[in-house]
């Protein structure tokens, strides 16, 4: 997750991307690149994206940049932030798998292997069914669950662009599902992984999560 469109630049920056894919290129093109930047800010454009949109992306990256000071820079997990969310179907469970493999198709002959592979991982963990293991793979999951630790004003309007993009359930269905994603957050012994997230965000977003599953305890629906 991160910030909503409506408080974040919507706008992705082509250089920062193209700096970053020429800095793990085999032999750089420029095309190519300008044609993989303009295919992935699409998708982030396309309609019904009020949530998983280029705020999101740009909001992670804000985040991951605040981590250099700590973490330094994580060009493996900044690529994969900028395609995890490159396909996104509302309830979904394959979005992470069919993401990584859009990135793969784009990146692979023009991007070194091992950047391929590993981005690609980074991109499944954002599944956020398993803990991640590695360090790069904590980092790329406290950047996409950074907005729970956001204001509480941020992180229900965060809630609210989410329930549009499934807008196809009941209020009830949504409500179930995003409680059972919520309690598997707190049920953890922690909710971020890495030291610089968990001093940062780890008391808000309990608070805010807390607060919310006790008003949908008493029969709030976004």
């Amino acid at each position: 997750m991160g910030s909503s469109t409506d408080h974040m630049q919507s706008e992705l920056d082509q250089k920062r991307f193209s700096d970053l894919w020429e800095s793990k290129s085999i032999h750089f093109n420029p095309e190519h690149c300008g044609l993989v930047f303009d295919q992935l800010s699409s998708l982030y454009r396309s309609d019904g994206r009020f949530y998983h949109s280029e705020g999101h992306i740009n909001q992670c990256l804000l985040k991951l940049d605040e981590a250099k000071s700590e973490h330094g820079p994580q060009p493996d997990v900044e690529m994969a932030t900028w395609f995890h969310d490159a396909v996104y179907h509302a309830g979904s469970p394959d979005n992470e798998k069919n993401s990584a493999a859009w990135f793969q198709d784009r990146a692979r002959d023009h991007l070194n292997r091992n950047t391929v592979d590993e981005v690609s991982n980074l991109i499944t963990i954002t599944e956020h069914r398993n803990q991640p293991a590695s360090e790069r793979e904590k980092l790329m999951v406290d950047v996409d669950l950074s907005s729970f630790g956001l204001p509480y004003e941020e992180f229900m309007r965060d809630g609210r662009n989410i329930r549009k993009e499934f807008h196809a359930y009941s209020d009830d269905e949504f409500v179930e599902g995003q409680r059972k994603f919520m309690n598997s957050l707190l049920d953890r012994s922690s909710i971020y992984s890495t030291d610089y997230f968990y001093r940062r965000y780890e008391k808000s977003a309990r608070e805010n999560i807390e607060q919310l599953l006790r008003m949908y305890d008493q029969g709030f629906r976004p």
